[in-house]
């Protein structure tokens, strides 16, 4: 039987042999592809969506969107529209805003004229007049023995504080703060405007206050200028004044609308011929700070150049129209996702795969930037993973310098198969592959409530997110037209695919597998070797092992969501599904093996504590009711230390049928082939105890309790 069964197996992966790394694209579709698909367009986009503050519901966002609607028509996109949709707060746009000092000398501090962070959001109108007072950080410590009474005060650090502290508590009148991004050493980043919001709430009986936000430089001065009891010219104005008193003059017209207010996002398709019910996602985030160049001004972009492109290669016959829908939406980042789902509760089960594009036109070599290519989590690890992997590799290795395919191989170099643009650069292409992380508009897609498979694009670390400085001096035309290239290639496949590709999915996504497998074993062997508790270790190790193969008869099944269930499609996948449970049986009897050499012992039986056995018995299912799922779901529990990916992932496995401790199981053998360095530490009581808490809430039932 073994013997037949290998070689059905080597029946099915003779695949033809190709001209280039990449299986899922022959010679001539990836030249195609890159001859048509420009990072030069797609920055002419995003230089016109820079203009604008677009953080949900404000002017600038439906003004970007405006653009985007046309641009899509204009790219050949059917039925696009925007789609609008409930803000959860007021609608809010700060029309004009300066700040000026007035004595000791006339110096204008900030205009959102000049750029609109410098003015945290939240805002609300004041004409004042006021002395300016140091506060330090803006805490209650550092105010304790001030009087601010009717003052400015001046803090180093996030405005929200101070303007609890200080404006509501001890009667200041308003906020000047100085700060960085993402809590960078201000030194590093000493012109950087970050973006900064204080809350829109009023206490009662209390007035709407205002904070003007400077660069750590300007904020510097300003303080040096204040405590200095001397003739001074720290602006370099030209005029020596003398220092200790500042006073402020600051004037802020914002217009503030009644909540719930009103978002949306923008959508548009490129329909198929055949199926509709298996939609192509293709996504990127709209809304964000003035600039926002990279995240995610990069996304939209490309995706209005990859639409441009499909559409331009369906006219002109290079292409067939695809089988499947490509749907394209510009969202309002996560929430338009979510809101949409609860809306229209029968949409995800259209939607085939989700190819999401976040902060993808970064210059790599400022700052160090890394575009990470991420998977599908564990819950829903898939064929779309191994086209992923495939497609990505192949632009990783034809666009980076080897000294064996160039000086040696005679190549071109430095990269054998470059996407280059036109006004972009030619630095090569630092990407790597990386473990599922909830960030960015992907995340709504896999959740287990959802079920659509989603591989993302984000670049990290990032210096210059969410601040002054992600504008278009650091976007590199050529690394969009690299991303673009990821994408469009998988939305072309996914989109003409038929039952012959099965063959190719299925060894590509065995073989993909087998990698993740042989980290597992890896993983396990470590548990082995370095838990003190050897029962716990050999515990870990088998659990590590057994969801690994659960997982990629997953992937494997995951294959008929594409290409039907008929009995040929289902006999094919099932002999792949068999050899991994030969391969099962393989990797527990070398985990077994490393037990014996680094214990001298035989392994231990397994056996469950009372707190597991307890956990066999219960079998969560979600809240049938999506609205209902997700408005009382709970991630914050009492007592709850587990990452906020792993926790995504908890809610993830859930499908009526595992229990809480096969649940813990999944999620446990997901962090440890990470690793507890990149998703922490999950224990069976903090799983415990977040599934209780959402069961006691009506996001979750228990399906059998014993």
């Amino acid at each position: 039987m073994r013997k037949i069964v290998q070689s059905i197996l080597l029946s099915l992966f003779i695949i033809p042999t190709f001209a280039q790394e990449t299986p899922f694209l022959n010679d001539a579709e990836i030249r195609m592809l890159i001859n048509e698909l420009s990072g030069d367009r797609s920055f002419e986009h995003i230089r016109v969506l820079t203009q604008w503050h677009r953080n949900s519901g404000m002017e600038g966002y439906f003004k970007a969107a405006d653009y985007v609607v046309e641009e899509a028509k204009k790219a050949g996109l059917e039925d696009v529209k925007f789609i609008e949709q409930p803000l959860g707060g007021p609608n809010y746009t700060a029309k004009s805003a300066e700040l000026w000092i007035t004595e000791p000398v006339e110096i204008k501090l900030a205009d959102i004229g000049d750029h609109a962070l410098m003015l945290s959001d939240g805002s609300h109108d004041a004409d004042v007049t006021a002395e300016l007072v140091w506060a330090g950080s803006g805490s209650k410590a550092d105010l304790e023995s001030l009087d601010v009474s009717g003052k400015i005060v001046l803090v180093n650090g996030s405005p929200g504080a101070a303007v609890t502290n200080a404006v509501y508590a001890k009667g200041a009148v308003g906020v000047v703060c100085y700060t960085s991004s993402e809590n960078k050493n201000q030194m590093d980043f000493p012109d950087q405007l970050a973006w900064t919001r204080i809350s829109m709430n009023v206490p009662e009986g209390k007035h709407g206050t205002f904070a003007f936000n400077l660069s750590p430089r300007k904020g510097e001065q300003l303080k040096k200028m204040l405590q200095t009891n001397a003739i001074q010219d720290v602006f370099a104005t030209g005029k020596k004044t003398m220092g200790g008193k500042v006073v402020l003059k600051a004037k802020v017209d914002t217009e503030i609308g009644e909540a719930p207010g009103r978002t949306g996002f923008v959508e548009g398709w490129i329909r198929g011929s055949k199926y509709h019910d298996q939609q192509i996602m293709i996504t990127a985030h709209l809304q964000e700070e003035q600039g926002s160049a990279n995240d995610d001004g990069s996304g939209c972009g490309n995706l209005l150049e990859i639409a441009r492109t499909l559409n331009k290669l369906i006219e002109e016959g290079k292409i067939e129209r695809p089988l499947r829908d490509i749907r394209f939406w510009w969202t309002d980042e996560i929430y338009s996702e979510y809101r949409y789902f609860r809306d229209y509760p029968k949409e995800p089960a259209k939607m085939l795969a989700n190819l999401h594009q976040d902060m993808v036109g970064a210059k790599q070599s400022i700052g160090s930037r890394t575009q990470h290519l991420i998977y599908s989590p564990h819950s829903i690890t898939s064929y779309v993973d191994a086209i992923f992997e495939s497609v990505g590799q192949f632009v990783i290795e034809t666009n980076n310098p080897f000294i064996t395919a160039g000086r040696m191989g005679g190549l071109p170099r430095p990269h054998s198969r470059p996407i280059y643009a036109t006004r972009g650069t030619k630095e090569g292409f630092g990407a790597r592959f990386v473990p599922f992380f909830n960030a960015s508009d992907n995340l709504n897609f896999v959740e287990g409530a959802i079920g659509v498979p989603a591989v993302g694009l984000i670049n990290w670390d990032d210096y210059y997110i969410h601040s002054s400085d992600d504008d278009l001096w650091q976007i590199d035309a050529t690394q969009l037209q690299r991303n673009a290239f990821i994408i469009a290639s998988m939305a072309y496949y996914l989109g003409k695919s038929e039952s012959e590709e099965l063959p190719l999915l299925l060894s590509e996504t065995y073989a993909q597998g087998t990698k993740r497998l042989a980290n597992d074993l890896e993983t396990a062997f470590h548990q082995i070797q370095s838990q003190s508790d050897t029962n716990f270790g050999w515990k870990n190790a088998n659990i590590i092992i057994e969801q690994g193969i659960i997982r990629e008869e997953g992937a494997l099944k995951s294959i008929t969501r594409l290409l039907g269930t008929d009995a040929v499609i289902m006999s094919k996948i099932n002999t792949v599904s068999k050899q991994l449970q030969i391969k099962k049986k393989s990797m527990l009897a070398e985990a077994s093996n490393v037990f014996s050499n680094t214990h001298n012992a035989k392994t231990p039986k397994i056996v469950l504590t009372a707190q597991e056995q307890a956990a066999t018995k219960k079998i969560p299912k979600n809240n049938p009711i999506l609205d209902e799922y997700f408005g009382k779901r709970r991630g914050g529990v009492a007592g709850v230390q587990i990452h906020s990916t792993m926790r995504m992932e908890v809610f993830n496995f859930v499908d009526g049928k595992r229990s809480y401790y096969e649940i813990y199981k999944a999620v446990l053998a997901e962090s440890l082939a990470a690793g507890t360095w990149y998703y922490g530490t999950v224990t069976l009581d903090a799983v415990v105890k977040l599934l209780d808490a959402n069961v006691d809430s009506g996001a979750l039932f228990l399906n059998k309790q014993g």
